[in-house]
């Protein structure tokens, strides 16, 4: 199960905080709702990751789809296993995860 939020700030900056599991059966709630805050255009997307105990390839697949679609976009705090896993596959530049 996962819980998550979408802030929208008055600055351009949408910040979507997940915790939980995240998979292909509870994706959809979320793509929707990112899916209207991407709508407006924002500038910057933080998504905070540190709840995360789980996520599957179909999240990582929808990270990648979120960061081709605002100019800035950070992936925060990654918890150690998902930033192994995303930087094996090369993704870490493009999701903005720093080092």
């Amino acid at each position: 199960m996962a819980s998550f939020s979408v802030v929208e700030n008055p600055t351009g900056e949408t910040v979507v905080s997940i915790a939980g599991e995240l998979d292909i059966s509870n994706l959809p709630d979320l793509a929707d709702r990112v899916q209207a805050a991407l709508a407006k255009s924002p500038t910057r997307m933080v998504v905070d990751v540190g709840g995360v105990s789980f996520a599957d390839s179909s999240a990582i697949s929808l990270w990648l789809q979120w960061s081709m679609a605002v100019p800035e976009f950070e992936l925060r705090d990654p918890p150690v296993l998902l930033r192994a896993v995303i930087t094996t596959m090369g993704l870490g530049e493009q999701l903005g995860m720093g080092q």
